[in-house]
């Protein structure tokens, strides 16, 4: 599934170098829960960025579903995501002036296919978080909770190999963030890959495994 070898990612800040991730070697198989925590600063998110072909590393060989993507061009990066990868921000980044159904529908738009296929499809992703009665409704109209499960259920209508979830509790009480993490545990069971991107030691715990990242170098930690 995911196969970083030595990745090295630097940023320029001002004149001075900043490595973001130095020489990250890491391995996600197919089905895994695997949530990465570190604080602020550590690289957390840039490996999120690398990983989701939203960034491209330095250095280094990353392999996702068994393909080397570090020489892809843009259009391919784009076309990889929209292809394998289903991401749930921090900030749910919902359109505004649209509803819950088409805010799920968009990603199915984008690949060009039929009205009928996805209407089937909108309905299986919005059943899969719970939301059937709350499709009509726009993004302003729902509370943050409701907000996070319409992100994952955009998410995850394309069956994508992976989903990335980036600080996806970030904005949410403790109730709301277990009831969101319970939807991912929910997916995971059902063989969906999941990355999710943390701060919060209790919400990395609920992961299978979990890898720490720090100066952004990473280690893993093995769960009990």
């Amino acid at each position: 599934m995911i196969d970083l070898k030595d990745i090295t990612r630097v940023y320029l800040v001002g004149e001075e170098e900043v490595c973001a991730l130095d020489h990250v070697t890491m391995h996600v198989y197919p089905g895994e829960f695997v949530s990465v925590i570190g604080p602020s600063g550590s690289g957390k998110s840039t490996l999120m960025n690398v990983i989701g072909c939203l960034d491209k590393a330095d250095a280094g060989n990353y392999m996702l579903d068994g393909i080397p993507i570090e020489y892809y061009t843009e259009n391919k990066l784009a076309e990889v995501r929209n292809q394998k990868i289903g991401f749930v921000f921090q900030n749910f980044n919902l359109i505004s002036n649209m509803t819950v159904e088409e805010n799920i529908e968009l990603p199915l738009i984008y690949r060009g296919m039929k009205r009928s296929e996805r209407v089937e499809k909108v309905k299986e992703a919005v059943a899969a978080v719970g939301l059937q009665s709350r499709v009509h409704h726009l993004p302003t109209e729902l509370s943050g909770g409701q907000q996070q499960r319409v992100a994952i259920a955009r998410a995850i209508v394309t069956k994508p190999s992976l989903i990335l979830a980036d600080e996806p509790t970030g904005n949410l009480d403790s109730h709301t963030s277990r009831d969101i993490i319970e939807i991912f545990k929910k997916l995971n069971a059902l063989g969906n890959t999941i990355l999710l991107i943390t701060h919060d030691p209790d919400v990395a715990a609920e992961a299978k495994r979990v890898v720490r990242i720090k100066d952004g170098k990473i280690s893993e930690v093995t769960k009990q």
